[in-house]
């Protein structure tokens, strides 16, 4: 990448064949202040068919990019990860929209760390914002993202998710918390009227990551502490990240509203047997690797959590997901990472559990 240039803050989106989530938040980042100045790079997971309907769909005429480059524009393919690369804009301004095609599913964390790796020799930019694809940012949101983290000298940075624009109540404020004593990660603010008064300072301390469906990190922090843990695949990588970066700093920039509309890239979904199996199994085996890794003496209450929840899916006639739980748990005390072995074909992964996946 020796010939791009890189504004401020790079804008990380992990896709896997969700071209129309793609192109509804590169519309809304169109729409963002223009200061910082941002480029966005985006990851398709899902193969060759699914790149070139993402690139048909944004340069569509309703869509929101033009091609910048000539198709096929030569450049390192981040040591071999991507087999091609596309440069796109915004029709609206001077944004890059870098699309890579990866050779295989990366999952959530590979997706990101094959453009960190990029990035990281590249001069010029202060930090990234790591975006699901099913999210619309406010106008203000990056601006407010980047002043907290400027200002206030912190590592990571998270915002205020809401489940859609009208909503009254909050999603996250500002990420997540982890209950060591009932081993499972809680949404702070969690059906919170979006106006009520709060303490920004207590929300802070709370924080233990912020949500992955919308995380800001300098590059101060990536540069201390690494890159995104690419053995989870999907789940739990954006907790890490956040625990390996608490004692650099968390802030929470109240300003930055982010619409998510949860679940469009890992298939969540309202019924329970609807769940795929793969989201659950995922959840579980990689809460018996986070629990190791961080807190290895809460792992008993993790396991009794997870068969909690496996009751709970038989309960709800959901029998393949109560089985879907047991193998995860049963991967993640075998020491199992990555992608498993039985799952060829699957889901990207958008970081933020949903909440049918939250054990308890």
């Amino acid at each position: 990448m020796d010939s791009v240039n890189v504004s401020e803050v790079a804008i990380i989106i992990v896709g896997f064949r969700n071209s129309a989530d793609i192109g509804a938040c590169l519309q809304a980042l169109s729409r963002l202040s223009p200061r910082p100045a941002f480029d966005v790079f985006i990851c398709e997971n899902g193969g060759t068919d699914a790149f070139d309907r993402l690139i048909s769909d944004l340069l569509d005429a309703d869509g929101p990019c033009w091609r910048r480059g000539p198709s096929g524009t030569p450049m390192d393919l981040a040591g071999g990860r991507f087999a091609r690369i596309e440069r796109l804009g915004l029709r609206s301004g001077a944004p890059d929209v870098w699309i890579g095609c990866a050779r295989d599913n990366l999952g959530y964390a590979g997706g990101i760390n094959a453009w960190l790796s990029q990035l990281s020799r590249v001069e010029g930019w202060r930090g990234i914002w790591v975006l699901n694809p099913d999210t619309e940012p406010t106008e203000s949101a990056l601006a407010a993202l980047y002043e907290r983290a400027e200002s206030g000298r912190k590592a990571m940075v998270g915002c205020t998710i809401l489940d859609s624009d009208e909503s009254e109540h909050v999603r996250f404020r500002g990420g997540l918390h982890w209950q060591k004593m009932a081993a499972r990660d809680v949404a702070i603010g969690l059906g919170e009227r979006l106006d009520i008064s709060y303490d920004i300072a207590a929300v802070e301390r709370a924080m233990d990551s912020p949500s992955g469906a919308s995380m800001y990190v300098t590059r101060w922090c990536i540069e201390a502490i690494g890159p995104m843990d690419e053995s989870y695949f999907l789940f739990y990588e954006d907790l890490d990240w956040g625990i390996r970066a608490k004692h650099l700093g968390l802030g929470y920039a109240h300003d930055s509203v982010v619409v998510h509309k949860r679940g469009t890239t890992t298939g969540s979904a309202r019924s329970a047997a609807a769940i795929p199996k793969l989201s659950v199994y995922l959840q579980h085996r990689n809460g018996i690797r986070f629990v190791r890794t961080h807190f290895p003496w809460t792992l008993p209450l993790r396991v009794l959590m997870s068969l909690f929840q496996a009751a709970r899916f038989l309960r709800r006639q959901a029998p393949r997901n109560c089985w879907a739980v047991l193998q995860g748990v049963l991967a993640g005390l075998r020491g199992e990472t990555g992608r498993p072995s039985w799952h060829r074909d699957g889901l990207a992964g958008a970081a933020g559990v949903p909440s049918e996946l939250r054990p308890g």
